[in-house]
């Protein structure tokens, strides 16, 4: 019986040098990622294109549906996924690995538009320097409005005009065609075309109707 012993003990001595042998990275080897990628939604401009980067999984990859081909195109190389914006319209496309017995996939929202959206205005960076460079001579001192920095956002923000439009507000969020601020410079009723004696740029006037489209943060 103890012959017995010693034999089993010896056959599991061995049986542990095998496994730790080869295994002897066990534990320091990363599990293997799932397969995704780099973003489950992506906006393209109608007739530009934009990329999705696929990884983890099993390679190779392959696209399993096809977007609508009258809103976009899709061509898959390796594991970049260029994707062509053919019409307005939103579609999908389903994008798979290799992984056996059933693959892992990923379905990747396509959203075409006419043209990319406007860049958020900054207050700060380029609304004041407007007022800094056109305004503040005026509108610092006397008028009944101040637009030097640090008070003029507190002096429009659904501030109520108090010389003309009088039913209006200085600046209303959301609505420029309603704001008096965007009156007065692109000189559209609401008395006198601001800056008095002059006028601003037209890139100047689209910077102020943008931000207040924008919501007319204090950014």
């Amino acid at each position: 019986m103890s012959l017995l012993r010693k034999y089993i003990s010896l056959i599991a001595v061995i049986a542990l040098i095998v496994i730790v042998f080869n295994c002897k990275d066990l534990g320091t080897v990363a599990p293997p990622t799932g397969f995704g990628s780099s973003s489950a939604s992506v906006t393209v401009v109608k007739t530009s294109t934009a990329t999705v980067l696929l990884s983890g999984g099993t390679t190779p990859y392959s696209i399993t549906r096809q977007p609508n081909a009258l809103i976009a195109t899709a061509i898959l190389n390796s594991s970049t996924l260029v994707i062509t914006g053919i019409d307005t319209g939103q579609t999908s496309i389903v994008v798979s690995d290799s992984k056996l017995p059933i693959p892992d996939t990923v379905e990747i929202q396509i959203i075409v538009v006419t043209q990319s959206p406007p860049q958020s205005v900054s207050f700060a960076g380029q609304i004041q320097p407007v007022f800094n460079a056109n305004c503040i001579n005026c509108h610092g001192t006397s008028g009944g409005l101040n637009l030097t920095a640090g008070v003029s956002y507190s002096q429009l923000y659904h501030i109520p005009a108090s010389s003309s439009c009088t039913s209006l507000h200085r600046v209303f969020p959301n609505d420029a065609d309603n704001s008096v601020l965007y009156k007065k410079v692109a000189g559209i009723t609401c008395g006198s075309r601001m800056p008095l004696g002059g006028s601003l740029s037209q890139t100047e006037i689209n910077l102020i109707h943008d931000w207040i489209n924008q919501g007319a943060q204090n950014n």
